[in-house]
Order: structure tokens, then C-alpha cells, then sequence
């Protein structure tokens, strides 16, 4: 039998995982790059009988967006950036990335969040770096921090899973895929100063719960295409592969009583347009499409055996697989 709707690709894909809603709010999601330009948001707000996607736009400045955050209960924030830092790293330096983030004026914090200059000057304490020089490889990453395969660079998270490929580890910061800048500019501007007033960041302070005036989450769109019925690679980076996604999450907004603006219904049939950050604007939404699937109960927040170890690297919302 064929199946047509978004559920049902979801179903026979094995991706369904049934479990309690968590009664937030608001979910805001937020593409994030290194270059202001390219961050965009999207923002869902509750309604009796579903969600309204309320917002789609180019992120403001990181003072405004944390105004904006803070400014209703019971939300929840989706950053695409990785949060946390992977065991092999963490057991070889004795740090921990909530005191990081709560400590950034000792000097090992400042240190940390500091990149060197290049590739070659990096260390275990100063992992990360301004330049990639000629000639640099994998392997020259490896030998400065101490290890022997780039699979230790990787979280748990990180790493291939039946529904799409590796991500990159957070430590290399050069190419299209790299996330390390991204990561250390979500941090500093945002993870770090929404703490200190008192956001709660979600794995390293327990399950999802609503009762705080705002918790932060990792995420990342390409987890999501699967468990909105898409195909494990979607060309984002074309307008017509846009459009083909666009239509399954068209499909998806109807059978989860999600309900988008006449405008912005037609930007996703679209293609999100033919300007170069159609992507961005695309990924923001995906997001908080994944986001509502994991609020509404309907997708398990994380792999059940994150709760009986440790969270410590961090995970991606609502990815319940394993690396294979």
C-alpha cells in the first residue's frame, strides 16, 4: 500500500515515538551562523487546538533576541549548534562545560573560549582556531589534541545514524560543514548570558519541563527532515529542493493542526525563494517543526539511555537513534 502523508512516511520509517507533551508555550528556533546575515528564527506560539507559527525573520541583535526570550514563560529556544563537548575531550582536560559557561572570567574559561591563531597553534586548553593554514589536515587536529581517531572528536550525537550522515565535530572550523565558530559565537552571545539569568539548559539540567521562564535546547534540522516524512537528504541548497521538502512540510502542518500564515504557506511552497539564504530561512522552520513534534509528545526528547548515563556531552533534541 502507499502511503501519502507525512505520519505515515514517518511511520514506515520506524521514527514514531509516542510519549508525554511538555506544555510550553512558546518554541523558538534559530539557524544560527557565524555571520549575522544568515541567522534567521522562527517562532510557534500555542493556541487551543494546536500551534500557530507566528514569526519567521532574520534573528536580531543577541541583546534584543535574549530580551525577546525571556519575555514569556514557559518557552522553549532550539539553537542549531552543538551544546556540550564530547566525553574523549571532556575526561582528557577535566573540564565541564556548565562551569564553562557559568565561570567565563577564570582564566581557563577565557582561555577556552579564545581560538588561537591557526590550526598549528592549537592545544587541549585552547582547542579551537582562527585560521586554517595550507596544508592543514585531520590529522594535524588530531596530533595537537592528543588524539588518534576523529571519531573521538565526535559526541555520541554526533555521530551517523540510520536517518542521516555524521555531523562534523565541533573543533574543526573550516568548510561548509564546520560548526565550531557558530558554536562558540551561540555561547558566548547567547548560552552564557541567558544562564546568568537564569535559563535552564536542556540535557545537562534534566528532562524538558515547562515551569521555567525559558529553557535552551540543541538542535538540528537535518534530524528533523526524517521525522517529518522528508527523504534523508533534501537539497536545501536549491530552490526546486526546497519546493519538494516544502510540500511534505505543507503536509505535515495539516495533519498536525499547525497553522502558517497565508504569507508564509506561500514562501514554503516556494521554495523559500530564490535569494541565498532561502536555506537559513528553511532550516529555521524545520526546526520548530521538530521542536512541536517533540513538545506535543509525539517524538521522544532524547535516546532513553542519555537519562541512566551521563548527559554530559550534551544531545539533539528529539533524536532518539544511535550511531551505527
Amino acid at each position: 500500500m502507499m502511503h501519502t502523508s507525512a505520519q505515515s512516511r514517518a511511520r514506515d520509517h520506524g521514527i514514531m515515538s509516542m510519549t508525554a507533551p511538555v506544555a510550553f508555550e512558546r518554541l523558538v528556533h534559530s539557524d544560527w551562523s557565524i555571520a549575522p546575515a544568515k541567522r534567521w528564527t522562527a517562532i510557534a506560539e500555542r493556541r487551543p487546538d494546536g500551534w500557530s507559527i507566528a514569526g519567521l525573520a532574520q534573528t536580531p541583535s543577541p541583546h534584543r533576541f535574549l530580551d525577546l526570550l525571556f519575555d514569556r514563560p514557559g518557552t522553549l529556544a532550539g539553537f542549531d549548534f552543538p551544546i556540550g563537548l564530547p566525553a574523549f575531550y571532556l575526561d582528557k582536560t577535566g573540564i565541564d562545560f556548565c562551569d564553562l559557561l557559568s565561570l567565563p572570567a577564570t582564566d581557563r574559561a577565557r582561555r577556552f573560549f579564545t581560538p588561537a591563531d591557526t590550526l598549528f597553534d592549537i592545544s587541549p586548553a585552547q582547542p579551537f582556531y582562527r585560521r586554517h593554514p595550507p596544508g592543514g589536515r585531520q590529522a594535524d587536529l588530531l596530533r595537537r589534541l592528543d588524539c588518534t581517531s576523529f571519531d573521538e572528536l565526535l559526541r555520541v550525537c554526533d555521530r551517523k545514524t540510520k536517518n542521516r550522515s555524521r555531523a562534523e565535530s565541533i573543533f574543526w572550523t573550516v568548510g561548509a560543514k564546520q560548526v565550531g565558530k557558530a558554536a562558540l559565537s551561540g555561547w558566548r552571545d547567547i548560552l552564557i548570558p541567558a544562564r546568568a539569568r537564569g535559563a535552564r539548559l536542556w540535557p545537562f539540567d534534566g528532562r524538558l519541563s515547562s515551569s521555567h521562564a525559558l529553557t535552551l535546547a540543541e538542535t538540528y534540522p537535518a534530524e528533523v527532515y526524517r521525522h517529518l516524512g522528508m527523504t534523508r537528504t533534501v537539497r536545501k541548497r536549491t530552490q526546486e529542493g526546497r519546493k519538494m521538502a516544502g510540500a511534505v512540510m505543507l503536509a505535515w502542518t495539516s495533519e498536525r493542526n499547525v497553522r502558517l500564515s497565508a504569507e508564509l504557506a506561500s514562501l514554503v511552497r516556494d521554495g523559500f525563494g530564490e535569494r541565498a539564504d532561502g536555506e537559513d530561512a528553511f532550516d529555521a522552520i524545520t526546526g520548530l517543526c521538530g521542536m512541536i513534534e517533540v513538545a506535543d509528545g509525539r517524538r521522544t526528547e532524547a535516546l532513553d539511555a542519555l537519562w541512566t548515563a551521563d548527559p554530559r556531552e550534551g544531545w539533539i533534541l528529539g533524536q532518539i537513534d544511535a550511531s551505527v
